[in-house]
């Protein structure tokens, strides 16, 4: 087979369609643009998804604002309260919360939030803990275990100086009907020694 012998195959081909040639081509008179109007005439065409002018399909649809973090750990929230359920000195891990039915799966990560009260001494084997969550524990006497770090026993001196800290602060902050009354006091004190000090120069 030759170069000049090469045909496509047939269908793939089709003749193109001779328009404005008579009407017995089928094609004559309104050349396959129908009746009169905006797209029968020459030139620009309407843009591309122009409605005639009302508001376009996809302008009256909500817009998608924002992005998804592909890095974002979805954690399942566990409180003191559901920990109070728990006898004194019970190692708390997944799976016995998961057999208690506090976390609905093993295979997320949970988090213990501070909502409620914990009076037991627990050991707690959590994924994260919050700030308060991880006080209350601590001050119950019980121990905070973050899964695949270090474990964090109670700090009795820790807890203590921040014991102090808030009495301190209690104490350097006086009463508002206090700090009124010294006022007063001292501004009668003052002027007690104006008047004496004038009457000790007349004399």
């Amino acid at each position: 087979m030759q170069a000049h012998q090469l045909r496509p195959p047939k269908g793939a081909k089709h003749a193109r369609k001779r328009i404005g040639r008579g009407n017995a081509s089928g094609h004559g008179t309104y050349s396959g643009r129908g009746l009169k109007g905006q797209k029968a005439r020459s030139g620009r065409k309407p843009r591309r998804f122009f409605e005639g002018g009302q508001t376009r399909l996809f302008k009256s649809l909500p817009l998608r604002r924002g992005f998804t973090n592909i890095f974002r750990v979805e954690y399942q929230p566990v409180n003191l309260d559901d920990l109070e359920r728990f006898e004194a000195g019970t190692e708390v891990t997944p799976e016995l919360l998961k057999e208690k039915g506090v976390i609905g799966s093993l295979r997320k990560p949970f988090k213990v939030l501070a909502d409620g009260a914990l009076s037991k001494t627990l050991t707690v084997h959590a994924n994260r803990f919050s700030k308060a969550a991880r006080e209350k524990i601590l001050a119950a006497g019980g121990t905070a275990v973050r899964i695949g770090g270090e474990e964090e026993p109670a700090d009795e001196a820790a807890l203590e100086r921040a014991e102090r800290r808030k009495a301190k602060r209690r104490k350097a902050a006086p009463a508002p009907q206090a700090a009124a009354v010294k006022a007063a006091a001292g501004e009668t004190a003052s002027a007690a020694e104006t008047e004496g000090a004038d009457g000790g120069d007349g004399s």
